[in-house]
């Protein structure tokens, strides 16, 4: 088991950053107690994130924060004036990581937060977390992934209901939704997510990684060409010295050493 005492921070001017046992460890520090997404923490969160993903030594990324909310927002005021939003845009980049990332979430998730969290694989909440978008309130619309991403989670209907009234639901809500896969006591949220990261951490990271890119890429495809880039990916995965390493550990009776080739 890995806990948050476990880890050795570096600290950047909005992020706690730190690795342990193939883990990447990114928590979120904004300005104020909402961790409200400002121009820098989006560049820094790009930056660790892209560094992680490329980095051989972490096999699963999660992010989380510094307080009692994950993060109410942006900085940037709705409806925008003079702002250049694609600059202030952070999901897609987590998004496209090739590495499985998880949300550890608490407090407030709301509006570029919540989009924040639906740009990771999987996303874990304490019990008193509270989700939304509530940009329609100030004559907005979501601009980072929220019409896109919220729909494709939860289902149009469910996704509307939410953008167009700008309600807040709670965490039974969201567990009953599919917008979070568990559901922990506060002081344990983040350690959910750290022990789910190990799990992932001691599978072969090749197909890891294989099996996100068949889930996300497959979701935009008809089931047979699903199918045909599934079929693709798992030949390819027999070609590796991680899947042979696999067979070997099996036959031995033994747990396997993935080395990620």
């Amino acid at each position: 088991m890995i806990t948050q005492s476990d880890f050795e921070f570096k600290k950047i001017s909005t992020l706690q950053v730190s690795i342990k046992n193939q883990v990447g460890l990114i928590r979120i520090k904004g300005r104020d107690q909402l961790n409200l997404i400002d121009d820098l923490m989006v560049a820094e969160i790009k930056e660790v994130i892209n560094s992680f993903d490329d980095n051989p030594n972490v096999r699963a990324i999660v992010l989380s924060s510094v307080g009692d909310n994950f993060s109410a927002g942006s900085t940037v005021k709705s409806p925008p004036r003079h702002v250049n939003l694609n600059s202030q845009r952070i999901a897609f980049d987590v998004a496209n990581v090739r590495k499985i990332t998880i949300a550890s979430l608490r407090g407030k998730v709301l509006d570029q937060g919540l989009e924040l969290a639906l740009a990771c694989d999987i996303r874990f909440a304490s019990s008193e977390t509270r989700f939304g978008l509530t940009h329609i309130k100030n004559g907005s619309i979501p601009w980072d992934g929220g019409t896109q991403r919220l729909p494709r989670v939860i289902g149009p209907s469910r996704a509307l209901y939410m953008m167009l009234t700008g309600v807040t639901i709670d965490a039974i809500q969201a567990l009953e939704y599919g917008l979070v896969s568990q559901i922990t006591s506060e002081i344990h949220d983040e350690e959910l997510a750290l022990e789910f990261g190990l799990i992932i951490a001691s599978h072969g990271p090749i197909a890891v990684q294989y099996l996100k890119e068949a889930v996300n890429s497959g979701s935009d495809l008809n089931i047979e060409e699903g199918m045909r880039l599934e079929l693709d990916l798992a030949t390819l995965l027999h070609s590796t010295n991680d899947r042979a390493e696999g067979l070997r550990a099996f036959a031995e009776k033994r747990k396997p050493e993935f080395k990620g080739d």
